[in-house]
């Protein structure tokens, strides 16, 4: 079986193919990758640029041919950050579609997920607790993993280029520069913090799979690890040239060059951050990670066919749903809100789809009784047949059900949360946060929410709502159900009509 896995990242896009046996052996028989920089200056202008627009769809289209070639029967593509933020995503996709790549946008949930899944393959875990680190362009993934089980997981919207076109540093960087990069990372990983579990294993080593680690650790006297000392050591050379001069002197890439002492104190502060264990480069990543996902459902694309999915959907909704007309425009204010938060939430297609099939679902506990309809309505999923959805999906989607209403969802309080992995956890958190919100916008289900807006600061998250008819009630719903969106975005709320 040939499988094809294509990682259009926030700085390069790379492709693998491998010669996979029944038993899991493989055998590399292509790799290319194209640094084409797809988030340089999204930051500042919320779009992919035009230069690295077409860098990217010629990429793409050399990487066609080439999968065109071997004739792999799988062909996977994953879009990371810049295709989760951009506003001219969707563009690109479209175009990569026409070149026969079909892009799937992933969370970077997702991404932690298929980076642990792949360096789970590449060596066997120690026993001694260790935190997996992956730099990308747009985001950084780290994963905890104690005994070779999972304990936390976290997606940061901060990357390698997204960092440095917040900094402007000067070329080369001045003193002040780097006392305001180092107060931004301070407070990124304050931030940090509280979405993460109180106790957390402190990593006796943390295994780094990003290209920018790997740049990193040519400073190194080994060029595969370095200690925190060799590090800082490394960031103060970088610091103290120009970009040509890092070329020249130091043989940095010339398409990192003027972002990598940014990327060296990045690193250095997670490091820190971690408790200052060694740092060890793994040459593996996203893209290992969707072969060994398509091998472990047999070499099948993930997910299934959406129009598989939504069937399962409508036909169970079509059995127990009371009031459709509800959950159906509840579905569409989720999405709106979803689609308004993507860059901050960091989530990708699947877990749209997940909102929108959680969402017409959310009320089929009514079936049973108006008492805990949302319990009821987590059983129902959970225990409902869904052809096209992977057990693990199926989990998540019950679990959104579930903390629809109620108490918001707390891994010490609620067993079943608790079960989830930890990517998932947080998958589910925002995911419930959503469609807490969207539900109350219909609080007497009339519908009388027509649409709505979001505007975002870094204090305030302003909802405008579209109305003909009084809404004080979905309002003040909305005001309090909303409360766990507020909490995992750390801003007040201010809801208008317009």
């Amino acid at each position: 079986m040939r499988i094809a896995a294509v990682d259009v990242g926030s700085n390069s896009i790379h492709l693998v193919v491998v010669d996979a046996d029944p038993m899991g052996g493989q055998q590399v028989l292509a790799r290319e990758k194209a640094m084409v920089r797809l988030a340089r200056g999204e930051a500042n202008s919320g779009e992919i640029g035009p230069e690295a627009f077409q860098a990217g769809l010629d990429a793409l289209a050399q990487m066609a041919k080439v999968i065109q070639g071997f004739a792999c029967e799988t062909v996977m593509a994953c879009g990371t950050a810049a295709l989760r933020d951009a506003k001219n995503a969707q563009a690109f996709v479209m175009a990569a579609e026409a070149l026969g790549i079909s892009i799937q946008v992933i969370s970077g949930e997702e991404e932690a997920r298929l980076i642990h899944l792949a360096v789970s393959h590449a060596i066997p875990f120690p026993l001694e607790p260790v935190t997996l680190v992956d730099i990308g362009g747009g985001s950084t993934e780290l994963t905890w993993v104690q005994a070779g089980r999972v304990a936390a997981s976290i997606s940061l919207p901060w990357g390698l280029q997204r960092l440095a076109d917040a900094a402007h540093t000067a070329d080369p960087p001045s003193a002040p520069d780097l006392k305001r990069v180092r107060k931004m990372i301070r407070r990124i990983l304050k931030q940090a913090r509280k979405n993460l579990p109180t106790q957390l294993p402190e990593p006796t080593l943390i295994l780094g799979t990003s290209g920018t680690l790997e740049d990193l650790a040519k400073g190194s006297s080994d060029g595969r690890a370095f200690t925190a000392e060799e590090l800082r050591a490394y960031a103060l050379k970088l610091w103290r040239l120009d970009a040509q001069q890092r070329i020249d002197r130091l043989g940095v890439e010339p398409k990192r060059a003027e972002v990598l002492h940014v990327g060296a104190i990045w690193a250095l502060s997670l490091m820190e951050w971690l408790g200052t264990p060694p740092l060890r480069h793994l040459p593996v990543g996203l893209r290992e990670g969707m072969i060994w996902e398509a091998l472990k459902h047999g070499g099948a694309a993930i997910p299934p066919l959406a129009d598989r999915r939504r069937a399962s959907i409508e036909q169970l909704a079509s059995r127990l749903d009371p009031d459709p007309d509800h959950s159906r425009h509840v579905a569409r204010l989720a999405d709106q809100l979803f689609l308004a938060l993507q860059p901050h939430f960091e989530l990708g297609d699947t877990e749209r789809q997940w909102l929108a099939f959680a969402a017409r679902l959310h009320d089929i506990g009514f079936s049973l009784s108006e008492k805990d309809h949302h319990k009821h309505g987590e059983y129902l999923v959970r225990n409902a047949s869904l052809p096209g959805f992977w057990p693990e999906e199926v989990e998540v989607l019950a679990q959104v059900v579930r903390f629809h209403r109620g108490k918001p969802p707390h891994h010490a309080k609620h067993e079943a949360f608790r079960s989830l992995a930890p990517w998932h956890r947080q998958v589910v958190r925002k995911l419930a946060a959503l469609l807490r919100g969207a539900d109350a916008l219909d609080r007497h289900r009339h519908q009388t929410v027509r649409d709505l807006s979001v505007e975002i600061d870094d204090q305030t998250l302003r909802v405008r709502l579209e109305a003909e008819e009084n809404v004080d009630a979905e309002i003040a719903a909305f005001r309090d159900k909303a409360s766990l969106l507020g909490t995992l975005l750390d801003r007040s709320i201010e809801v208008t009509v317009i």
